[in-house]
């Protein structure tokens, strides 16, 4: 029986070409890296961009019945290493500035899961010690009962700002139609 073998034998000048084009492959991905680097951060020169360091959260769809809150919540950038938490929702009359209806962390904390929607299998809006958690990519309708002593305040209003804020402060907006 023969033995197989392959001749894998290359000549100088082969070789020579193989690094050539070694080289010049390397030197168009270190200038599409940083190119690229440079066009989304300003990573090189200028000042740094990073749309990541802060949370973002969208509340469109929010909509307010007689009886509850249809709290609409979607992330879509922030930091990914951790959740944006949500621990204050208030419902603001948009002429005095005074809250209407506020659901502070304790109410957040305590809402049971059939209060909250998702939308995503995989990122999904819970409920933890200090309020809501919101991890990045996830949406969800939370629904939040009005307190039947905020019910007559606001049946009196036009429209509502819904506010919510996060642990870091943050504040989103959002102004609703309220007493149908």
């Amino acid at each position: 029986m023969k033995a197989l073998t392959t001749d894998v034998s290359t000549t100088p000048r082969q070789a020579a070409a193989v690094r050539k084009t070694s080289l010049w492959m390397l030197v168009v991905a270190i200038f599409l890296t940083l190119w690229a680097y440079q066009f989304e951060h300003h990573g090189l020169w200028g000042t740094l961009v990073n749309y990541n360091k802060t949370p973002s959260l969208t509340l469109t769809g929010t909509r307010l019945t007689p009886n509850a809150l249809d709290l609409v919540i979607y992330r879509p950038n922030g930091p990914d290493t951790y959740g944006s938490f949500v621990e204050k929702v208030a419902l603001v009359n948009p002429t005095t500035h005074h809250p209407v209806a506020v659901w502070g962390p304790k109410q957040l904390a305590g809402l049971p899961s059939r209060a909250i929607h998702n939308t995503y299998y995989f990122q999904r809006i819970t409920t933890g010690p200090w309020g809501l958690v919101v991890p990045l990519s996830a949406e969800a309708t939370v629904t939040l009962p009005i307190p039947a002593q905020d019910a007559p305040r606001l049946q009196k209003l036009s429209h509502v700002t819904v506010v919510v804020e996060d642990v870091s402060g943050l504040k989103w907006h959002v102004s609703v139609p309220a007493g149908q």
